[in-house]
């Protein structure tokens, strides 16, 4: 063999090398279980940037998980709830220094209702759900970038007069309750079918012993498909403060017995709109 040949030898051998080296590299990165060490592609990171700037440029949803102004209040109602212990339930009538809430609350720089002046914590049932949507409502402003005293406009008088009716500090039932309340200062809306309601709502409900109570929906109970009674959340003296509970309704089970004493016919559920349906204020 001449030194020509032999060179030629030697290049078909280095190039069958090159190519079945180029072979078993392509063949360990698509392999499944193969270790990849290339450096990654830089189209892969262009279309990376691309979709990352793609979900900065689109409009919020609820899809991506973020707050819109087309989302109600509930979700918030309910994650508020989690922050709470079991402090305990007071009522009294020491209105000048004291309206039912755990911790004092402000709007438009102005003290709106007031915490125990022990600082126990304590809460009765309008004070502490109206606390829950107070504060709800402030943390989806906050959310949304929206001033976080600004609950439709209200004035503080305004707010006052809605805490008012909330409390039903009137004692009437019919013209004072959470209902009249949300849709008086457009911000809300009754819920007139129990089948429409759900976790978060706000309940009113009096019972046949001529007492009433305030409260966050969880869900209702039902036997053989029917709705015997409810279970919410909120302050009350058989739970020594705040807690979830149950109660059920003045209807009739199979032996003609009541199964409670929650009037059926006089419950008030309300719930807190999307900003985006806030009723202008008269």
């Amino acid at each position: 063999m001449n030194l020509q040949q032999g060179l030629k030898a030697l290049i078909v051998v280095l190039l069958i090398f090159l190519c079945t080296g180029i072979y078993l590299g392509l063949n360990s990165h698509s392999s499944e279980g193969g270790e990849n060490n290339a450096p990654p592609d830089r189209f892969e990171e262009k279309k990376e940037l691309s979709h990352k700037e793609k979900q900065v440029n689109q409009p919020a949803n609820e899809e991506n998980n973020e707050i819109t102004i087309d989302k109600d209040l509930n979700s918030y109602v309910l994650e508020l709830l989690e922050t709470y212990e079991n402090t305990p339930y007071l009522l009294n009538n020491d209105y000048d220094n004291y309206n039912g809430v755990t911790t004092t609350l402000t709007y438009k720089n102005k003290v709106l209702a007031k915490a125990h002046p022990s600082g126990n914590k304590a809460s009765h049932c309008v004070g502490l759900t109206f606390e829950v949507f107070f504060k709800a409502l402030q943390q989806r402003n906050k959310d949304l970038g929206l001033e976080l005293n600004d609950f439709n406009g209200m004035t503080w008088e305004q707010l006052y007069d809605f805490l008012l009716t909330w409390y039903v500090a009137s004692g009437d039932k019919t013209t004072n309750n959470i209902e009249i309340a949300v849709e008086k200062y457009g911000i809300g809306k009754s819920i007139d079918k129990f089948s429409e309601a759900k976790p978060g709502d706000f309940i009113d409900f009096s019972r046949e012993n001529n007492t009433g109570h305030t409260a966050v929906f969880i869900n209702w109970i039902r036997k053989n498909d029917n709705i015997i009674g409810f279970r919410y959340w909120s302050t009350q003296q058989s739970t020594n403060g705040i807690s979830y509970n149950e109660e059920y309704f003045n209807v009739l089970d199979e032996d003609s017995n009541k199964y409670g004493n929650v009037m059926i016919n006089h419950v008030y559920l309300a719930r807190i709109s999307p900003i985006n349906e806030y009723q202008k204020l008269n």
